[in-house]
């Protein structure tokens, strides 16, 4: 049984590998492969041209990780890995912003107020610690 354990370990595994601009790429690897390393070989220029740490790779409704195996996704000859392209990095953004603003909570459908909700005038911030009464029943007009 031994064995059997060690020949699976090296065995190879041909899958496919499906980009989100439906082109198939069909790669065979050993299963002891990491996920690092297939992201290697779709990075190269024969593939896709994705740097790595943009390359998100689901199987079987899963993200893989970089340290995982092929095999311990139980990948199956001629199965299909999607490929998903991330968003490039935001560090960029984060520095440009990161002078003082002082912004008020806007009170639009944007701050999670709905227009069309009849009761969104009883539930806003606007009343909170102001010692300000509450709209009456006059605000739904005349209920009979």
């Amino acid at each position: 049984m031994a064995d059997n354990a060690d020949s699976s370990g090296d065995a190879q595994v041909t899958f496919k590998v499906k980009t989100s601009s439906d082109r198939n790429h069909t790669i065979t690897m050993p299963e002891s492969a990491t996920i690092l390393e297939l992201k290697t070989t779709l990075a190269g220029e024969d593939f896709e041209n994705i740097p790595i740490e943009r390359q998100r790779l689901i199987y079987s409704g899963r993200v893989m990780k970089n340290d995982d195996t092929i095999g311990s996704y139980k990948v199956k000859h001629n199965n299909t890995i999607h490929m998903v392209k991330s968003a490039a990095s935001n560090s960029t953004q984060h520095t440009s912003t990161s002078g003082p603003t002082s912004r008020a909570v806007p009170e639009n459908i944007s701050a999670g107020t709905n227009p069309n909700d009849p009761l969104a005038g009883l539930t806003g911030a606007r009343y909170a610690g102001h010692q300000i009464n509450l709209p009456g029943m006059d605000m739904f007009g005349r209920l009979i």
